[in-house]
């Protein structure tokens, strides 16, 4: 028991002194105000081994049935976090952050994450993990990365606009949140490009670091909350595509003890093929998803800001059981 408590104690110094950490100052005063967005994101099943998107909303066509209005995610980009509480499926957003992504890709590949716990887990906030020393494993050898905060959108990208943050347009690129300064501004500058940067709405994955700005390595956090002030600050790399009910039931603490652990962090090009997942992601400049937003509309006409829509996404399993055969086939209708 004495020895429990002095690991437990350890680890409270540790995580206080942790040096890649994400600003948390503002995380405790919004919990209350955040807790309805961490459930935009939910799944519409009790299959955590097989999370599917939401159910499709009326209207909306599977990629069976209207291919042209969805994307399908390459496998390289797809990454398998498997937890106690199941399985979470994180798209990556290579255009967006493609030293972050490829560093994930890197460390996914060769296991770098399986066996590391969640070492700091705030309501309402974020889901931290990647830091080796907690297992007493060395450090990672991979360099530390420049900030990748903010990326260029060129007008081809398109911007499918929901509302407004301050200077800047808000709404989705490819399915992922973003905000973005004007396509007007593009004639203006030299690369025909606009500014623009991922949001860091529930579900969002991104890299932490110290207060140096170019000193993301090796360790990654999930938001449950929406962490609106890390917006520009944070790398965002991908987001999460099904499975965010398995983020928000990690436990608890800076470290909880004994912390929730990472099962494994697998790359999708790394998973059996008669295991794997397809996912779809409704493209978000389609008239699929132009009627989909029309159903949004609050009564006096607005769009709800941009973390509270959520996009459809569909997933289906190469290998899955009886009951999720059945839930996909209810998806459908």
């Amino acid at each position: 028991m004495y020895r429990r408590s002095v690991l437990f104690l350890a680890l409270v110094l540790w995580a206080c002194g942790a040096p890649d950490q994400v600003e948390s100052a503002k995380a405790q005063e919004n919990q209350g105000s955040q807790g309805a967005m961490s459930s935009v994101t939910q799944d519409a099943n009790s299959d955590s081994r097989h999370p599917l998107g939401a159910a499709l909303p009326a209207g909306i066509p599977t990629p069976q049935q209207a291919p042209e209005q969805w994307r399908e995610v390459p496998a390289e980009n797809l990454l398998y976090l498997n937890t106690l509480h199941g399985i979470t499926l994180v798209e990556m957003a290579p255009d967006f952050a493609p030293n972050h992504v490829q560093r994930m890709r890197e460390l996914a590949h060769a296991g770098y994450f399986d066996g590391l716990p969640f070492h700091r887990v705030i309501k309402n906030f974020m889901a931290q993990a990647g830091e080796p020393s907690l297992v007493r494993r060395p450090p990672p050898t991979t360099p530390p990365l420049q900030g990748e905060f903010k990326f260029r959108r060129s007008p081809q990208q398109k911007l499918t606009i929901v509302g407004e943050d301050r200077t800047a347009n808000t709404g989705f690129v490819d399915g992922f949140s973003v905000a973005s300064q004007s396509d007007a501004l593009a004639m203006m500058t030299a690369d025909g490009k606009v500014q623009a940067w991922a949001l860091h709405c529930p579900g969002a994955a991104a890299m932490a670091r110290t207060s140096d700005p170019n000193s993301a390595n090796a360790q990654f956090y999930i938001t449950t909350g929406y962490p609106e002030w890390l917006n520009g600050q944070y790398t965002v790399w991908g987001r999460i595509r099904a499975g965010q009910e398995a983020v928000k039931s990690i436990k608890l603490g800076e470290p909880a003890f004994p912390p929730d652990m990472i099962e494994g962090l697998k790359l999708g090009t790394d998973i059996p093929k008669d295991e794997r997942a397809r996912v779809w992601v409704l493209r978000t400049g389609g008239s699929a998803f132009a009627s989909y937003l029309e159903q949004q509309k609050n009564d006096d006409g607005t769009m709800p800001g941009v973390c509270n829509i959520a996009v459809p996404v569909y997933v289906q399993w190469a290998k899955i059981d009886e009951n999720t055969e059945n839930r996909i086939s209810n998806n459908e209708r």
